[in-house]
């Protein structure tokens, strides 16, 4: 799919909610896709792990990728406590299909994963949370590069755009996720996987 088509699917599955829609901006010699996403306060979420998704936002980010909505092909990294699924997941605390370090996965997995969502720690006082180490991000994005096929995509979430080889992702969105007041403002950094 390309940006555009990702961009309207989106639209169709939130059409009530036009303030939410992305939009295109050409970026040197690329489109980039940029969004505002105002999540709101809602505590409905299945469990109360620190860190877990705000409600409604993987629903949000699988509205841009409905072509891998089969979930064969998608792995959730940093998993945390998100219940099992139409997905693999990775966490180095939390039960999950591969139980170890994202750094771990090129050499229990092969290549082939169409999408990755993750959800690090955002600092050190987070990763103590989660009573793991603070992970080094630029080092994640290369091992993700290794098990996600050419032309798949890697949706990071964070307080910060993640270091990353520009040799193997390219940004391709970046969306401004907000939860509601006194809540740390987020981005969505969208990269596609570069032909090795």
């Amino acid at each position: 799919m390309t940006l555009v088509e990702r961009a309207d699917a989106f639209k169709r599955t939130y059409a009530k909610w036009p303030a939410s829609w992305p939009w295109l901006v050409r970026e040197q010699d690329r489109d980039v896709l940029y969004g505002v996403w105002v999540i709101g306060n809602d505590y409905r979420n299945k469990t109360r792990y620190y860190g877990a998704f705000p409600h409604g936002l993987l629903e949000r980010i699988m509205a841009l990728f409905p072509d891998a909505m089969d979930g064969r092909r998608i792995l959730h990294v940093f998993s945390g406590s998100l219940p099992a699924g139409p997905y693999q997941r990775c966490d180095l605390v939390q039960p999950a299909e591969f139980q170890c370090s994202v750094h771990e996965l090129p050499a229990r997995i092969a290549m082939g994963f169409q999408l990755v969502n993750a959800d690090p720690p955002y600092s050190a006082e987070d990763a103590i949370q989660y009573n793991t180490q603070m992970v080094d991000r630029g080092r994640c994005t290369r091992s993700l590069a290794q098990v996600v096929e050419d032309g798949g995509h890697l949706v990071w979430l964070d307080t910060c755009w993640p270091m990353h080889r520009k040799a193997e992702w390219v940004t391709v969105g970046r969306i401004l996720i907000q939860r509601s007041t006194n809540h740390r403002a987020r981005v969505l950094s969208i990269f596609e996987r570069v032909a090795a």
